[in-house]
């Protein structure tokens, strides 16, 4: 069996990059996905890269928005009736991070993955002929009430810590960047060093391309399991073997690797974006978060996407929009919308409790590699796991440096 033979189970941005970057190194590289990229998480997030995603997801305060989550009374955080006894389990774990000292070391770690990240995805823009699709704008989050200066305080103090560059803005400067903004925001920080992608489904396509210009087979297939073999893996479904496997499968993850014994603590965090156009006398110059509002817009195709925040719930359940109707009143007070373009979109975000993907080695099956759970960060951080994973795999073990991300704390 040919050593450097390869398969990458995964056609989102990080199999895409994975399978990219391993055959820069000289392996030759199967990458299989089903062919479906509107179901592919990658396929509809919010575009935006940025230096501010250091900071996780569970931080001090948190708990005080318990009692309202629960109650589905924040727009931010929806759990599906009947589904809170089954996402507990995780949540509790989650809960747990929320400490200081915690928060601190996983932001930390993520700055490293998510600093070069920018750089990385210019690199195959660049070999794929996608640089148009990138454009450096800034990312900016608007604060609708004076109340959420600790928050702010305590989100600044991680942005320093990890070097983070960022711009308050109030007042005029508000204004000269969001026009009207200041009736509803008293206060806005924007950090520079942003860009957003238009289309993120573009981008995956090109990355595509230019895999299989380069000589990669794309196999155009679902895969139920992998087993172990002789001499390495067999995906089940089908009859060639590899030496070696990457999977980098997102929320399907879970159950690829379960034959072999595996249970990584994945939950799917979804979420849902709706297209619109813009009125004429209004154009959208960056990406921005509303926090309290519990929305994100980016400009996209000479509009707009507006996507919710956190629904928990069973991962192939149909789709249930009621964020998304309760969010957009709160976007036409800022953006004056024109109509929806096309059916809303649910995507499934694949996190960790800790807020940190799973990039290295399985644990007990040499060969066998994993890349999934970066939750709202897959495309921004995309491409340097895919760097990541293929030097692992070229050196033959992690790097003990980033063993914040090893699946063994885990599996």
């Amino acid at each position: 069996m040919n050593t450097r033979a390869i398969a990458v189970v995964g056609g989102g941005i990080v199999g895409l990059c994975t399978a990219l970057s391993l055959q820069q190194r000289g392996f030759a590289v199967t990458l299989v996905a089903p062919e479906a990229p509107r179901e592919m998480t990658s396929y509809g997030n919010a575009g935006v890269i940025t230096q501010a995603s250091v900071i996780p997801l569970n931080i001090p305060g948190l708990l005080g928005k318990v009692p309202r989550y629960l109650l589905n009374r924040d727009p931010a955080l929806r759990i599906a009736p009947g589904f809170l006894p089954r996402a507990m389990p995780w949540l509790l774990r989650f809960m747990r991070g929320c400490q200081a000292e915690s928060v601190a070391s996983r932001a930390a770690a993520l700055a490293r993955l998510i600093r070069p990240a920018l750089a990385a995805h210019r690199h195959w823009a660049r070999e794929a002929g996608a640089e148009s699709l990138f454009h450096v704008t800034g990312w900016t989050k608007l604060y609708r009430h004076p109340q959420a200066r600790e928050r702010v305080r305590r989100e600044c103090q991680l942005w320093e810590a990890n070097d983070v560059a960022y711009e308050p803005l109030t007042g005029a400067a508000l204004e000269q960047v969001f026009h009207g903004a200041s009736r509803h925001y008293s206060l806005g920080l924007r950090i520079p060093d942003t860009a957003y992608v238009d289309t993120p489904g573009a981008l995956v396509a090109r990355y595509r391309d230019l895999f299989v210009a380069r000589g990669g087979r794309w196999q155009c297939a679902s895969v139920a399991g992998i087993e172990a073999v002789s001499g390495g893996f067999r995906l089940q479904g089908g009859d060639t073997r590899y030496a070696q496997v990457a999977i980098c499968a997102g929320p399907w993850s879970r159950e690829l690797v379960a034959p072999l014994g595996y249970r990584p603590p994945l939950a799917f965090e979804r979420g849902y974006h709706q297209a619109f156009a813009l009125g004429t006398e209004q154009g959208l110059a960056m990406p921005f978060h509303d926090v309290e509002g519990a929305f994100v817009c980016t400009p996209m195709n000479g509009g707009v996407r507006v996507l919710t925040g956190i629904e928990f719930d069973a991962r192939d359940r149909k789709p249930t929009p009621r964020q998304l109707e309760r969010v957009l009143p709160r976007v036409r007070q800022v953006l004056a919308l024109g109509e929806p373009q096309g059916e809303p979109w649910l995507g499934r975000r694949p996190s960790l409790p800790d807020g940190l993907p799973m990039i290295g080695a399985a644990p007990r099956h040499p060969g066998l590699w994993f890349a999934f759970g970066h939750g709202h960060i897959g495309l921004s951080t995309g491409a340097v796991t895919g760097e990541w994973l293929a030097e692992d795999i070229l050196r033959g073990g992690e790097d003990p440096q980033r063993g914040a991300f090893s699946p063994a704390r885990y599996v």
